[in-house]
């Protein structure tokens, strides 16, 4: 009796100090601003209000970045304004991500694809270039199936949907996403996994070539961001790891037919180069560059490269693009 009593104590002690820690994490997280320069803005879904940021004049081009922990339009700093010059850019910071509303929710590829849609439709409202990155290029393939001519061209970093991130969620992937969205103890798990020391580790070892690019500030943003909304945070991310945001695309890339340029990093880890030829076989008429000592975000580490690539793509004239139908 002793024992159980002690064990209890013990247990109890322990989900006391990972809730006192939990709330210490989210007091001294500052509120995420975002370092993009524009008109700040928010668009109501039914997945809460959504973030996003307009600047420059010109043909509408919204940027889109990946779903891994702590991704917002941050990614985009270093291309974001260079572009302004040619374009109306916008960038989003998808729910449960950056400054957007979180819900506790197992998210989906489906919300996302929805988000998106209504974003092209109702904030941009004409047919839109657009650069995404990882995990959400395979909605934008989706919603170009769906809605030919949505997007005028395509540029996709890193893409995923054909061997990466394509498959149903497994039994591992599911306990992981579970665990983590279970309170206190998922979300001081989680906590860790987002601490600037993992993160930092994470953006050394796995993001990018050049660990330099991993600097405190780069850190530190990351850190913010994936602790905006306190425990709210972990369900994107945990729906993420639990592979419930994955989306195969094997079925509709031989039927995209904007121009679309596939840019790759040589170097990358998470989702490495040889992917690259599954997607040209699956459709010759894609594009391609690849940037030297680079790795997942070849947009941050050589983003004069980067944005000379997406330059001359975007504004090379192709008068065969179909009109989107806004219906």
């Amino acid at each position: 009796m002793k024992r159980r009593t002690k064990a209890a104590l013990g247990a109890a002690s322990v989900l006391t100090g990972m809730y006192a820690a939990n709330k210490l994490i989210y007091k001294n997280t500052p509120k995420l601003e975002s370092v993009l320069d524009g008109d700040k803005k928010y668009f109501n879904t039914k997945y809460g209000q959504t973030f996003y940021v307009k600047n420059g004049d010109g043909e509408p081009l919204i940027f889109v970045h990946g779903l891994a922990s702590g991704m917002s339009s941050f990614m985009w700093r270093k291309n974001f304004e260079e572009l302004a010059k040619h374009f109306t850019v916008y960038a989003i910071d998808l729910p449960g991500f950056g400054k957007s509303d979180k819900k506790a929710i197992i998210y989906k590829p489906y919300m996302y694809i929805d988000v998106l849609r209504t974003f092209a439709k109702d904030v941009v409202g004409e047919p839109a270039y657009v650069i995404s990155s990882g995990q959400s290029s395979a909605y934008i393939f989706q919603l170009e199936y769906e809605n030919p001519g949505m997007f005028k061209k395509i540029v996709t970093v890193c893409p995923t949907g054909i061997f990466e991130l394509s498959s149903p969620p497994a039994l591992n992937q599911k306990l992981l996403s579970f665990s983590l969205r279970t309170p206190i103890i998922g979300t001081f798990a989680y906590n860790v996994m987002v601490s600037k020391p993992s993160i930092k580790y994470f953006l050394k070892r796995k993001t990018y070539y050049n660990k330099e690019n991993a600097s405190a500030y780069v850190i530190n943003q990351y850190s913010k961001a994936s602790k905006q909304n306190k425990s709210l945070s972990k369900y994107a991310p945990a729906s993420f790891l639990g592979g419930y945001l994955n989306y195969s695309i094997i079925g509709i890339l031989p039927y995209i037919n904007s121009p679309t340029l596939i840019i790759w990093g040589e170097n990358a880890k998470i989702n490495t180069i040889n992917n690259l030829k599954s997607f040209i076989d699956l459709n010759p008429k894609i594009t391609y560059n690849i940037i030297d000592n680079s790795g997942y975000l070849p947009q941050e580490e050589h983003p004069a490269e980067f944005n000379g690539i997406c330059k001359n793509f975007l504004l090379t004239s192709n008068d065969s693009n179909a009109q989107a139908e806004f219906a």
